[in-house]
């Protein structure tokens, strides 16, 4: 059955793949480039750095929004646990309840979850399954795979380890790999370009690892999937412009019980941009137009759009936007930014934790 596998266009990609995403970095130029430097006040020094301490964050094989788990179902993912410890273990089939299951399991989750194995293995189709039993296709050998794998994990430990402290909270995972993405990855428009004018393949978070560039499909999977290795709850969102109906996809992150918008594609290229970060619903709408009945959280699998099932309302990091990362103090929890016109601020969020 095709559907699921359509559907991987129609989810986040109903929101990028077909209708583009462009990265407008427009809102930063050379002069906004922000280093430690740039602050006069005599606090400037305390500021610390993300990787004052390297974390000890190891691989986990399993990792899934809550979100993505509510609307999908515990018989999908039983699945798809089962599809992953038999691709790690060179096995040919899994247990799977139902063909329903494994055609839509096997359509959505690698691709936002196992970003190895949504590129390297993929459905047998018809026929794959029989008597609670589903076979897969490899799409290279099992042991180049194996050794692809294991590169992949080295390099996702690398960056939690180099870039979080073990004792970080939620937030401060959000920020800092925020900030990770800003600074190493950028926004690939010669492939947004080409998508206006043709279908593009391979366009998925293990390019965007490996590459180092993106557009925002991949860029707010790649950064979803980093929290979840990290231990934060984060889906994928997208949604189309209310002007033009331009698609783009970012990140919806959930701390402490509230949800909030992420869009990493606009912090690429933007020297440390927070106008797009810890965002509310109404904050969402107030940069690009996005509006929440158009959103899709998540996936597609129960209704086109689920946005109107989420609230992200909380405003606690409103005097961020607008404002430009310099570092933070995780000791004093302290953010260390420059407003619009330059002039060094501190936010203190330690209530928030």
């Amino acid at each position: 059955m095709k559907r699921p596998l359509i559907q991987i266009v129609c989810v986040l990609t109903a929101a990028c793949i077909l209708a583009g995403c462009s990265a407008d970095t427009s809102v930063t130029t050379s002069e906004n480039v922000i280093t430690e430097t740039t602050l006069t006040t005599s606090e400037s020094t305390e500021a610390t750095t993300t990787t004052e301490a390297r974390g000890h964050y190891e691989f986990k094989p399993v990792v899934m929004s809550s979100i993505f788990l509510d609307i999908m179902g515990e018989d999908m993912y039983d699945a798809y646990k089962n599809y992953i410890n038999a691709v790690s273990n060179g096995e040919d089939e899994f247990a799977v309840k139902t063909e329903h299951d494994y055609d839509w399991m096997i359509g959505q989750f690698p691709d936002k979850f196992q970003p190895v194995y949504a590129v390297y293995t993929g459905s047998n189709f018809g026929g794959a399954f029989k008597d609670g039993k589903a076979t897969f296709q490899y799409k290279i050998p099992k042991e180049e795979l194996a050794l692809k794998e294991a590169e992949f994990e080295k390099l996702i430990t690398d960056i939690l380890n180099d870039n979080l402290r073990d004792d970080y909270s939620d937030f401060e995972k959000v920020l800092a790999l925020y900030i990770y993405i800003a600074n190493n990855y950028t926004y690939d428009y010669e492939i947004y370009d080409k998508m206006k004018y043709e279908a593009v393949d391979n366009i998925n978070a293990y390019r965007f690892f490996m590459e180092k560039h993106g557009i925002c499909a991949e860029c707010s999977t790649a950064y979803s999937y980093l929290l979840l290795q990290a231990g934060v709850d984060a889906a994928v969102c997208g949604g189309n412009r209310e002007s033009d109906g331009e698609g783009h996809a970012w990140s919806y992150v959930t701390i402490n019980g509230k949800n909030y918008h992420v869009d990493p594609t606009y912090a690429m290229g933007s020297s440390g941009c927070l106008s797009f970060f810890m965002m509310t619903d109404e904050q969402r709408y107030k940069q690009d137009g996005y509006k929440k009945d158009t959103m899709s959280i998540g996936c597609h699998y129960k209704k086109d759009h689920n946005g109107e099932d989420y609230n992200a309302d909380d405003d606690f990091f409103a005097p961020l936007w607008g404002g430009y990362f310099v570092s933070f103090d995780h000791a004093k929890k302290l953010i260390y930014y420059t407003d619009e016109d330059g002039n060094p601020k501190k936010f203190d969020y330690s209530a928030f934790g």
